[in-house]
């Protein structure tokens, strides 16, 4: 058995699977990790390996290195972004600039497909990365998310509140600010998204937080896979390391 993490910004999410079949997971807000809530895993005897993709900072990973020492009695393989893997080929000038969040679903979504892609994963901030039919990532885009636009115009406009939840067309335009304002943010993301689709030839694969609902909103949805990061852990020749050595 195996427990995957992936550290993000706003949540930590996790997985235990046993021969490819997730058997138990799980998320919780990396805020509240970070204030002393530890992560809530089970108690598994049979369990073998942990591996973790963090984008939240050393300290999470530190916290997160010390529980699984102290309730598994396991090293905690922290994934790393390289040059290449398999026949995907990354596309930064620095590869380990790159975040290996992006890395991960990268190689999960490329992982058996042969056609280009388009990789959207849509957090608190929007990483958008395009991959061509050899495997060879050639960069991207990132743009704030729809929960970071929401608190910018919340803290440069005098009480403007959000309605986030789109129960029709964002063409319809909304009839009170809290609509205005949530179709607004989410229409900028959908516009940016079909766009690129429209210059592209490339099959769309979306994940995050807010990804179904973006997916939901498009003309062309694509493949909606909410636990892509993680996905990407068990990509065959992802690079680790050890958290102990940190």
């Amino acid at each position: 058995m195996i427990l995957q993490i992936d550290a993000g910004n706003t949540r930590i999410k996790w997985r235990i699977i046993d021969a490819g079949t997730t058997i138990a997971d799980g998320h919780q807000l990396t805020r509240s990790f970070i204030d002393g809530e530890a992560l809530r895993l089970p108690i598994i005897s049979s369990l073998k390996k942990a591996q973790l993709c963090n984008v939240a900072g050393e300290s999470v990973a530190a916290l997160l290195v010390a529980q699984l020492a102290a309730q598994y009695n396991l090293d905690l393989q922290l994934a790393q972004v390289s040059q290449q893997v398999g026949s995907v080929i990354c596309g930064y000038e620095h590869p380990e600039k790159l975040g290996v969040d992006r890395w991960m679903a990268i190689l999960a979504a490329s992982d058996g497909r042969q056609a280009p892609l388009i990789i959207v994963d849509a957090g608190s901030a929007v990483t958008i990365d395009m991959v061509d039919d050899r495997g060879r990532h050639r960069g991207g885009y990132i743009v704030p998310g729809i929960t970071l636009m929401h608190a910018a115009l919340w803290k440069g406009t005098d009480r403007v509140k959000v309605d986030q939840q789109h129960s029709d067309s964002l063409s319809i335009p909304g009839i009170n600010t809290e609509q205005a304002v949530g179709k607004g943010c989410s229409f900028m993301l959908v516009a940016l998204i079909e766009r690129l689709l429209a210059s592209y030839s490339a099959d769309l694969v979306i994940t995050g937080g807010d990804g179904e609902l973006l997916n939901s909103q498009l003309a062309r949805p694509g493949d909606y896979i909410p636990d892509l990061v993680l996905d990407g852990l068990s990509v065959e020749q992802v690079c680790f390391v050890s958290g102990g050595s940190q």
